[in-house]
């Protein structure tokens, strides 16, 4: 396909790497030269310097008759507007990045006015995520499927834990669970395992299932957390608002950040929450506001060091879950060598988010037709996908398990068949309707039958 970011961030830059992976002809638009220089000697994509939402501009670029245009700047009506003015010069489809709270309610005029497919919130996305991560502190990572019927969780297995040296069919009995190691990540590697796989410490297994099922496990492995009430964050951007809005009405959430007109702003907006004046830089502020009171610590300054260096501090004070944003690449394996639970970042959940639509465009269907969902674990080296099963897969309907052809590693790891999650045997077919959940290490799918080999 053919795709056009505008505005070269680290959103921008974080798309344009990924989607030139995928294969895609990539053009990048941006109104600072150094930043256009940069990317165009990072990745192998053709360059632009000027205003994206200038008629002008786009046209230089040979924007006209492209498959898709992200308008991911800074400025949410220059998003929209580059999308307005996309649309004229015959651009297939057209995806905003619209952060403002206040727009939220107008993606339907969105849509009608400015010929805009979809408009994307990383902020709020994030928020999310990190919300699902406080309502199950004992996991690393969230994810939910097919509605919220299935979850794929993650989470690190210390020495001395009774699945230290267990093969992955023996967890079954052991446990008693209705789950399944779908992936493992040890030291640089993504492993999609089989049975005979065994478990070692330090290892970290991506499970999927029944919500129920999953919390089960973590229960029988003795990993199941306190649930937490007390949150502390750092920080007073969007995602804290998001994400202080989403915890209100079951967290006690208190919120330390510098700018005064900005505290002063959510303390407006968030009546529910705490917000205090101050620097996240100063443990000894984050000492006398409660820091070792807490349940859960969540860094989220625009500063990814000063995110670290809080959360490894939250952590020596005894703060069972600490969450840190960390947007800089090389900086996620200092944050895991210092023992912090979960990372997080705005980028990726956004590349999540346009991975899967392009991959389902590029298969010839609107994005809610083929790929549900698509989550990158490990360190990006492995993928969870959420595939819609129909009747023409002749291939795969109805043919046991056991029976199909898989391509190297690649692993069907969960069925979900009217709202039930089945982890499936080698006796189990795939019905029309079903969502299958795909893992998969080295492959690119963009379709449910990708994964069979011919």
């Amino acid at each position: 396909m053919r795709i056009v970011i505008v505005g070269c961030g680290k959103v921008g830059l974080t798309l344009a790497v990924k989607l030139r992976e995928e294969g895609h002809e990539i053009t990048v638009i941006d109104s600072n030269e150094k930043v256009i220089e940069q990317v165009s000697n990072t990745v192998d994509v053709i360059g632009y310097v000027g205003n994206g939402a200038v008629y002008s501009v786009l046209e230089e670029a040979a924007v006209r008759g492209a498959d898709l245009l992200l308008a991911v700047t800074a400025s949410d009506e220059i998003n929209l507007l580059t999308c307005l003015v996309a649309n004229r010069l015959s651009v297939q489809r057209t995806i905003a990045r619209v952060r403002n709270p206040e727009y939220a309610e107008n993606a339907a005029l969105f849509h009608d006015s400015f010929g805009v497919a979809m408009t994307l919130n990383p902020e709020r996305q994030l928020a999310q995520e990190i919300a699902r991560i406080l309502r199950f502190p004992s996991a690393t990572r969230v994810e939910l499927f097919a509605r919220g019927r299935a979850e794929l969780v993650s989470c690190h297995l210390p020495s001395g834990n009774p699945a230290v040296g267990l093969k992955l069919y023996e967890l079954p009995q052991k446990l008693g669970v209705k789950v399944l190691v779908c992936a493992v990540q040890r030291g640089g590697e993504a492993i999609i395992p089989s049975g005979g796989f065994e478990l070692e410490a330090e290892d970290e297994l991506y499970m999927t299932g029944a919500p129920r099922e999953v919390e089960k496990a973590f229960r029988k492995l003795g990993m199941l957390l306190n649930p937490i009430k007390n949150v502390l964050i750092t920080g007073g951007g969007k995602v804290t608002y998001y994400l202080a809005q989403a915890l209100s009405d079951r967290f006690r959430v208190k919120i330390i950040e510098r700018n005064a007109a900005r505290a002063q702003e959510l303390a407006e907006a968030l009546p529910n929450a705490v917000v205090l004046l101050g620097d996240a830089a100063d443990h000894e502020l984050l000492t006398e506001e409660g820091l070792k009171d807490a349940d859960a610590f969540v860094a989220m300054t625009g500063l990814d060091e000063g995110n670290i260096l809080s959360s490894m501090y939250a952590k020596q004070s005894g703060v069972s879950k600490v969450i840190c944003k960390v947007n800089t690449d090389h900086l996620k394996a200092l944050t895991r060598a210092a023992g912090i639970d979960s990372i997080v970042s705005s980028k990726n959940v956004t590349a999540n988010t346009i991975v899967r639509v392009v991959r389902a465009y590029a298969a010839g269907a609107s994005e809610e037709d083929n790929v549900r969902a698509l989550y990158r674990i490990a360190d990006d080296r492995a993928e969870m996908i959420e595939f819609a099963a129909t009747a023409d897969m002749t291939r795969l309907i109805g043919i046991p398990l056991k029976d199909l052809k898989l391509k190297k590693d690649i692993l069907i790891s969960c069925i979900v068949r009217k709202n039930r999650a089945i982890i499936p045997g080698g006796a189990d077919v795939i019905e029309p309707n079903d969502r299958v959940l795909v893992c998969t290490a080295g492959q690119r799918l963009s379709e449910l039958g990708g994964i069979l080999e011919g």
